[in-house]
């Protein structure tokens, strides 16, 4: 298997575990339509999956009706479901959640400030951590007994982590992608310089061939 093979299964294996995980809580139905009383509160969409799956099964709040991203609503905290795919929301709110602090990874330069890439001592730190990762199955206190298992880390083990937002309570999806990113950029390296000892391991046996090849003759 390739290193490209390699870095694609790293990251699709990541992701797929984030998948089905999403930056806004799902609850409430459709109502608290267009042209609530107040003024301040807004239908706006939810970050959704952070990976879009072919197939959406829906968020699991009720569907929407007349509701519209931009309309007034009534209920702050009010969600439904426009069925636009990838589990996005719309949520009667003051303020856009995505932009907010928790809200969905914004990664243009023009948002950001302290920028500073990441060096190969401290990429190795990060992937030193994700390979030490105790990853666990657990379900929810309030989920049934017949429910499925969930699969991930646990805060409790990791609470400094990159990985882990800055309540402490929940995962930063987007930190605990990027030192998956990480891992797969050390192993690469490691993954290179393998192949450049193998080349050279090669090239030496040849040349020790053909040297023995020329003094049978």
């Amino acid at each position: 298997m390739n290193r490209q093979k390699l870095l694609a299964l790293s990251l699709t294996l990541s992701l797929g575990t984030l998948g089905g995980a999403s930056c806004s809580s799902m609850s409430g139905g459709g109502s608290g339509g267009a042209g609530g009383s107040s003024g301040s509160l807004k239908w706006y969409t939810t970050c959704g999956d952070p990976v879009c799956g072919a197939t959406d099964a829906g968020s699991g709040a009720a569907a929407c009706t007349t509701e519209k991203a931009g309309d007034a609503c009534t209920t702050a905290g009010t969600q439904c479901d426009p069925g636009s795919g990838c589990n996005v929301n719309l949520i009667c709110a003051t303020s856009d959640p995505k932009l907010g602090p928790g809200g969905c990874p914004i990664s243009r330069a023009r948002f950001k400030k302290d920028i500073d890439y990441v060096p190969d001592q401290r990429l190795q730190s990060i992937h030193d951590e994700l390979m030490t990762m105790r990853l666990a199955t657990w379900r929810y206190t309030s989920e049934a007994e017949s429910a499925t298992p969930h699969l991930g880390f646990i805060i409790d083990d990791n609470p400094a982590s990159a990985s882990v937002d800055a309540t402490g309570d929940r995962v930063d999806l987007y930190g605990y992608t990027s030192m998956a990113v990480a891992a797969a950029q050390v192993q690469n390296k490691r993954i290179e310089a393998l192949e450049r000892e193998l080349r050279a391991l090669r090239e030496e046996l040849g040349a020790l061939r053909r040297q023995k090849a020329s003094e049978g003759r």
